[in-house]
């Protein structure tokens, strides 16, 4: 590990410098959307809560998440209207265990008031992806050897493991030549 930030890994082709956030992000992005669309039964996998969250959002943005409490049920967050502005949370994704699920329902409240347009499909992905930028392993967290290398592994298995969610690269490669 470099920096607490990047991964060097030896593979066939090269070396490999891998983003670890970037990395993480992709492979919670592709749990979740399996999770959700895979043979799994189209359930994101929840966490619930002993004692309700109360989420503050504000007269602006409380229609658009009322509006929108079915799809942040599809994408693990179990939501429930509590007043003009408040709602309760009493579920959340289980990627986001250890989490302050509430900073992250902040920005999917505020993502929604700039993200007007979006719906379906569209919409549950870009909340999946606010879900897995949130859960990933943070840039600056030292990983033990095991943890780099489940890590390496379980990106190898994703379909697009060269890019995040949100089309940041998870890896630089160099060939031999080039080293």
């Amino acid at each position: 590990q470099v920096g607490a930030i990047y991964i060097v890994a030896e593979g066939p082709e090269g070396l490999f410098l891998i983003d670890q956030h970037a990395a993480h992000e992709r492979i919670l992005y592709e749990k979740m959307m399996e999770q959700r669309y895979g043979l799994s039964g189209g359930e994101v996998a929840q966490q619930q809560l002993l004692e309700p969250l109360t989420l503050h959002v504000g007269h602006a943005l409380a229609g658009q998440v009322a509006d929108q409490l079915p799809e942040l049920l599809r994408v693990g967050f179990a939501v429930e209207a509590f007043g003009s502005d408040t709602f309760l949370v009493r579920a959340v994704p289980s990627v986001l265990a250890g989490e302050d699920p509430l900073r992250t329902l902040e920005e999917i409240a505020a993502g929604l008031g700039d993200r007007r347009n979006l719906v379906g499909e569209e919409l549950e992905a870009r909340l999946v992806k606010m879900v897995c930028k949130r859960a990933a392993i943070k840039a600056g967290q030292p990983l033990s050897v095991i943890e780099m290398q489940e890590l390496v592994r379980q990106l190898e298995e994703c379909q697009s493991p060269r890019t995040c969610p949100h089309g940041r690269p998870t890896m630089i490669q160099l060939s031999a030549g080039e080293l």
